[in-house]
C-alpha cells in the first residue's frame, strides 16, 4: 500500500494467549483528499467467538466505505460521521437478521489524517495515544466501566441501530507518533513501556514490540496495534500490511504451553468407565443361572 508523502506506518495483531479467536480487526486505507488522508482505525468486536469477529469486520467495511466514497468538498469530520452511522446500520441490520448475531457490537476508533492535522472518530475502549518529545498523551476518552465487569456503556450495535461517536481533532507536528490500541494492549502494558516501544525508529518495529509486550504480559485478549510516525522527511513510501499475526516470540513458548486444557480430567474419565464395565461385568456375571457358568465367567 502507497503511502502519503513523510508518514510511516506500522501494524500487528495476535489472538492472544487466552482467547481462542481474535474478534479485533483493523483498517488502512489510502484515498480522498487528492490521494493524500490516511486512514487507519481498529474495532474490537464483542458478542462471542462469531458475533464479536462479524461485528468488528462488518463495522469496518461500513465505515470505510462511507468515510473514503465523498467527494473532496466534505470536510473530514463529517466522513466521519457519516462513516459511524454507516457502521451502526450495517451491524444492526446484521444482528437483526440473524438471532444467533443478536447482541453483538464492537468498539470503534478512527484516526484520519489530513496533512497536519489528526481528525479522530471514536465509540468504545479502543484508544488514540500521541508520543511527542517523549510525553505520551491519551487523546481518546473510555467508554466503559471497568469495575466489576469490564462492561462498554458505548459500542457499535449492542441491540441499538444508533450511536454518536466522539468526533475532534488535533494538530501534528513533525516527529509525532500515533498509537491505536485495542484494550488487550493499554489493559496490560502500562504507558511508560508504551511510550518506550513507540519511540522505537521504524514504526513496523515499534507495533511488534507492542503487541509482543501484551503477550509477555499474559496475552488475556486479542491485541493490536497500529503505529503511525508523522513527519519523518521521507517521500512517498509503501507499507506492506501482515497477512497473518504476529509469531510469537520463543520467550513466549513456555507460557502457551501452560494454558493447554489439562489432560487429567481425560484419564479420570477413562477410569471412570473401566470401573464401571468392571461393575457391570460383576452384575451380570451373578444374573447367570448355573454355578458352572459363573465359575467360567470368573
Amino acid at each position: 500500500m502507497k503511502l502519503p508523502p513523510g508518514i510511516a506506518l506500522g501494524v500487528a495483531t495476535h489472538t492472544g494467549l487466552v482467547r481462542s479467536t481474535n474478534e479485533d480487526d483493523y483498517l488502512i486505507a489510502v484515498g480522498g483528499f487528492a490521494d493524500r488522508g490516511l486512514l487507519c482505525a481498529i474495532a474490537d468486536g464483542m458478542g462471542g467467538a462469531a458475533g464479536g469477529a462479524e461485528a468488528s469486520r462488518s463495522a469496518l467495511r461500513a465505515f470505510g466505505v462511507a468515510v473514503l466514497e465523498p467527494g473532496p468538498d466534505v470536510g473530514p469530520e463529517s466522513r466521519i460521521a457519516t462513516g459511524f452511522a454507516a457502521a451502526c446500520r450495517r451491524v444492526h441490520v446484521q444482528a437483526s437478521s440473524v438471532p444467533a448475531l443478536l447482541d453483538m457490537g464492537t468498539t470503534l476508533t478512527a484516526v484520519l489524517l489530513t496533512g497536519e492535522a489528526a481528525h479522530l472518530g471514536h465509540v468504545g475502549d479502543t484508544r488514540v495515544y500521541r508520543l511527542r518529545g517523549g510525553e505520551l498523551v491519551q487523546l481518546t476518552q473510555d467508554h466503559a466501566l471497568r469495575e466489576p465487569d469490564n462492561l462498554l456503556t458505548r459500542c457499535i450495535g449492542g441491540g441499538q441501530a444508533n450511536e454518536t461517536p466522539d468526533i475532534g481533532s488535533v494538530q501534528l507536528q513533525r516527529g509525532d507518533r500515533l498509537l491505536l490500541v485495542s484494550d488487550g494492549v493499554w489493559s496490560v502494558v502500562p504507558p511508560p513501556l508504551l511510550a518506550k516501544a513507540l519511540a522505537t525508529p521504524e514504526p513496523q518495529s515499534a507495533a511488534d514490540q507492542i503487541v509482543r509486550a501484551a503477550l509477555l504480559a499474559g496475552g488475556p485478549d486479542n491485541a493490536t496495534a497500529i503505529v503511525v510516525a508523522m513527519g519523518d522527511g521521507r517521500a512517498a513510501g509503501a507499507v506492506e500490511l501482515p497477512r497473518e499475526e504476529l509469531v510469537r516470540v520463543p520467550e513466549l513458548a513456555k507460557t502457551a504451553r501452560s494454558l493447554r486444557r489439562p489432560a487429567w480430567p481425560w484419564l479420570l474419565l477413562l477410569v471412570a468407565v473401566l470401573l464401571a464395565l468392571v461393575a457391570l461385568a460383576r452384575w451380570y456375571r451373578d444374573l447367570l443361572p448355573w454355578p458352572w457358568l459363573q465359575a467360567v465367567w470368573t
